[in-house]
């Protein structure tokens, strides 16, 4: 009976054996679909960005500032015009190594680092206040850090991590005016762990003409300067001249204009297995953590020396060049030309962040892969 049903409708048997190999892969492979959504993403997303405006970052060791300013169709600040002050405001985490190499690369141009940290990841983890415990170790720019904690709580049900970012952010804002930034100065825009480069924020300072607000391209790299992305950048950093009652901390799109090479991105650049550990479940992505060899030690040293994706996924690409051209490991870059000064100059100590240094410390239950 059921033979000659399946004989008059071929397309039944097809439909039923589709569904059949469906539900068989989704049992295997349950987030095939996801997958499936990274490969597919250039037919039905699109870049969240467009600059109508890019201003080619032009500098070369011996340029004087007044070359500089005329290169990028400005003009040199006059002597009786007073300098705007320049804040850095950065909602802080763990990443004490890329703070502290921040610090260092941004000292001689910034009035003050506004520093702002919580007692909760923005997936609602407690963790200890790092910068507060580890105060000592910034004595060095005590005099021009500005320093809050503000309380998060665990996540209710339905609210997600940007929840508790959203409130990260509305705090900077208050906190910037409580530190004494007023209209006209200088402020950037960033995480801790995209580094504005000291000469990009010394030409701005120096310059008029230059966009009120204005985004900051800064080199893609992960784990490490050994693995440069290789893309366009990171877009997302971006210095804006105060503004009371209109400017607010963000980390989005708010001009149209861009400055290239004004910086680096340092993803995940962590120095022990622990903190990356810490990172894959603290930040806003955790939900990529989907297998749980993924927090392994030996997983994630075999990715950070290889270049490997931490989480086993597809890159975000919004056209199929760029999917195919990421698929896979980054290779690895032997240069350690243009990178910050400081990281140079304490090469020992920075070591991890290096080319040829990619072992972290931490234990593996199998040895050092």
């Amino acid at each position: 009976m059921a033979a000659r049903i399946f004989r008059r409708r071929p397309l039944l048997l097809v439909v039923v054996m589709a569904m059949m190999a469906i539900i068989f892969v989704l049992k295997v492979f349950p987030y095939f679909i996801v997958d499936l959504g990274y490969l597919a993403r250039p037919l039905w997303d699109q870049k969240g960005y467009q600059f109508d405006k890019v201003i080619v970052h032009h500098y070369a060791e011996g340029m004087s500032l007044q070359e500089r300013c005329e290169a990028h169709g400005w003009t040199l600040r006059s002597p009786g015009r007073p300098t705007p002050k320049v804040y850095d405001a950065v909602i802080f985490s763990v990443e004490l190594d890329m703070l502290e190499i921040r610090l260092r690369e941004l000292w001689d141009v910034v009035d003050k680092f506004v520093i702002l940290e919580s007692n909760a990841t923005f997936t609602g983890l407690f963790k200890e206040e790092s910068f507060k415990v580890n105060k000592e170790r910034f004595a060095f720019a005590e005099s021009k850090i500005v320093y809050k904690s503000i309380p998060l709580f665990p996540l209710e049900h339905g609210q997600e991590p940007w929840y508790n970012e959203g409130k990260m952010r509305d705090g900077m804002t208050h906190f910037l005016m409580e530190a004494g930034i007023q209209r006209g100065d200088l402020v950037t825009f960033s995480d801790v762990d995209e580094i504005v480069s000291g000469r990009a924020i010394e030409l701005l300072k120096a310059c008029e003409g230059a966009p009120e607000s204005l985004h900051l391209m800064t080199r893609n790299y992960l784990y490490s300067y050994e693995f440069p992305v290789g893309d366009e950048g990171m877009w997302r950093t971006s210095i804006h001249r105060w503004s009371p009652g209109k400017s607010r901390y963000a980390h989005h799109q708010t001009s149209d204009t861009v400055l290239t090479d004004a910086g680096w991105h340092c993803s995940f650049c962590f120095r022990t297995i622990q903190e990356f550990q810490f990172k894959m479940q603290a930040y806003s992505h955790s939900d990529r953590v989907r297998y749980s060899y993924l927090m392994e030690p030996e997983w994630i040293q075999r990715a950070i020396c290889t270049g490997r994706d931490l989480f086993g996924m597809f890159p975000e690409a919004y056209s199929f060049q760029e999917l195919f051209s990421r698929i896979g490991a980054i290779p690895k870059s032997t240069s350690a030309v243009g990178l910050p000064r400081y990281v140079l100059e304490n090469r020992k100590r920075f070591k991890f962040l290096l080319p040829g240094g990619c072992q972290r410390e931490g234990p593996l239950s199998h040895g050092q892969l």
